[in-house]
């Protein structure tokens, strides 16, 4: 059963500027290019475009198509996504944040599924995503075989999901999280640092680990497990849709 990478972020910010496609690509260009797009697509289950360098993906970025919706034409941002089958193999997406006919807005997700690896600086890519998609919410995590059962298989938690997009629940605990907007005002953050977890105010939010590097999942898993519930704790009971831990 292989371990594997997840990032989610869900935003309320805009995401269709040139810009912002532009930052991440950049993002995905560190680490010695172990990230960069073989292919980009409209549709993460169909890739048919060779990824030849950043400015050529101007013209996926968020273009423009139509649909109709009641049989009236309306426009919408297409989505953006890329995939690479060489190591570190890996693929995501970017649906793009909208407005629905009530004019609310529906956040955009960003995320990543990517194979495990040391050779790359997880949570700076993290980070990084924070500051381009400023979160609502946000996770990273490694998920390993303690957390890869078969009644695991399907959950949010590990599917990398919020839930409901305009009313989204915080499933569990990643190793990195990111509390923003609505979700920032559940955090006490002198409780969570003066127990001994890293935590930093980030833009509109809070990024807090469970420890200081992500490898600890795998050295030990259980001591991640114990620390998890005690970073659960701080939080008001409810908060998280499950505080069940897996059995060693």
């Amino acid at each position: 059963m292989k371990s594997y990478i997840q990032v989610a972020i869900r935003t309320k910010a805009e995401t269709i500027d040139w810009d912002i496609g532009e930052r991440l690509i950049d993002s995905l260009s560190l680490n010695g290019s172990l990230l960069i797009p073989e292919k980009v697509s409209h549709n993460e289950d169909k890739f048919t475009e060779s990824f030849v360098g950043k400015s050529a993906c101007e013209g996926v970025w968020a273009s423009k198509a139509v649909i109709r919706v009641n049989g009236a034409l309306s426009d919408f941002r297409q989505d953006f996504a890329w995939r690479r089958k060489k190591a570190i193999k890996s693929s995501g997406s970017v649906v793009h944040t909208s407005r629905n006919i009530r004019g609310q807005t529906v956040p955009g997700s960003i995320s990543l599924n990517a194979a495990c690896s040391e050779k790359i600086d997880w949570y700076s890519l993290f980070r990084t995503w924070c500051e381009i998609f400023p979160p609502q919410l946000g996770m990273l995590h490694l998920f390993s075989e303690p957390e890869l059962g078969p009644h695991e298989r399907n959950n949010s938690f590990q599917i990398g999901s919020f839930n409901a997009a305009l009313k989204p629940d915080v499933p569990n605990v990643g190793w990195a999280m990111f509390y923003g907007d609505e979700f920032a005002q559940e955090v006490d953050a002198d409780q969570i640092a003066a127990s001994g977890f890293p935590i930093e105010r980030l833009g509109n939010g809070y990024l807090v680990r469970v420890t200081n590097s992500i490898q600890d999942m795998v050295d030990d898993f259980s001591l991640f497990s114990k620390r998890r519930a005690e970073l659960k704790s701080l939080f008001r009971e409810g908060f998280f849709l499950t505080n069940h831990e897996p059995s060693i």
